[in-house]
C-alpha cells in the first residue's frame, strides 16, 4: 500500500507529489552520477512530462493517420480529373486540418498544467503551452518551482509533431502538384488540334 502513496500524492497537488517523489530521488545520493542527473532532470518532471510526451505523439499520429488515410481516398479520386483548383482546396483542408491538430494538442499541455495544479489559469496555462510547444519562447511566465523542466520536455513534443507534420506536408504538396500537372497536360491533349488526314 505504500508504493502507492506518490501516486496519491500525484492525483492530489504537485508540492505533495515533490515531496513524495523527493524520497525516490533521495535513493541514489550516495552515487554521484545519480545525483547529478536527478539535478538536470527531476524523476517528477521526466515522469510527468515523459508521460505527457508519449500521450501527445500518440494523439499526433492518430490524427496524422487518419488525415493521410483520408487524403489518399481524396487524392485517389482526383486522378483523371482536369480540374486544377480541386488539388488546391484539398491542400487548403489537409493544412487547416494539421493546424486543429496541433492546436487540440497544445490544449491537452494546458489541460495538463490546469488539472495537475501547477497553473491553476486556463489562459496563462494555454499562453504557456502554445509559446514552449511552438518553441516561440515569447513572455515570462514560469512554471512553479521544481517544475522548470517541463518546459524543455513541452517544446520536444512540440518538435517532434512538428518535424512529423512537415515531412508529411512535403509530400501532400508533391502528390497535389503532381495531379494538377496530369491535369494541365491533360487540357493541353484536349486542345491541341488535331493534324490534317492525309
Amino acid at each position: 500500500m505504500a508504493k502507492s502513496q506518490p501516486v496519491n500524492a500525484a492525483a492530489t497537488s504537485p508540492s505533495e507529489a515533490q515531496a513524495e517523489l523527493a524520497k525516490v530521488e533521495s535513493l541514489g545520493t550516495d552515487v554521484p552520477l545519480i545525483q547529478h542527473m536527478t539535478a538536470v532532470m527531476p524523476v517528477p518532471d521526466f515522469i510527468f512530462g515523459g508521460g505527457m510526451l508519449l500521450l501527445i505523439v500518440l494523439i499526433h499520429a492518430t490524427g496524422m493517420r487518419t488525415l493521410t488515410d483520408r487524403f489518399e481516398l481524396r487524392i485517389q479520386a482526383l486522378r483523371g480529373v482536369r480540374s486544377t483548383w480541386r488539388p488546391d482546396l484539398l491542400l487548403g483542408l489537409v493544412v487547416t486540418l494539421m493546424l486543429l491538430l496541433h492546436l487540440v494538442e497544445i490544449w491537452v499541455w494546458a489541460a495538463a498544467l490546469v488539472y495537475s495544479g501547477l497553473v491553476v489559469n486556463w489562459r496563462a496555462a494555454g499562453f504557456f503551452a502554445a509559446n514552449t510547444y511552438t518553441t516561440v519562447g515569447y513572455g515570462n511566465f514560469l512554471l512553479p518551482e521544481g517544475w522548470h523542466m517541463l518546459a524543455p520536455i513541452i517544446a520536444m513534443s512540440g518538435l517532434f509533431t512538428f518535424g512529423w507534420t512537415g515531412s508529411v506536408l512535403v509530400e501532400i504538396v508533391r502528390r497535389c502538384q503532381e495531379i494538377k500537372a496530369a491535369a494541365y497536360k491533360a487540357r493541353l491533349a484536349s486542345n491541341k488540334p488535331a493534324p490534317p488526314a492525309d
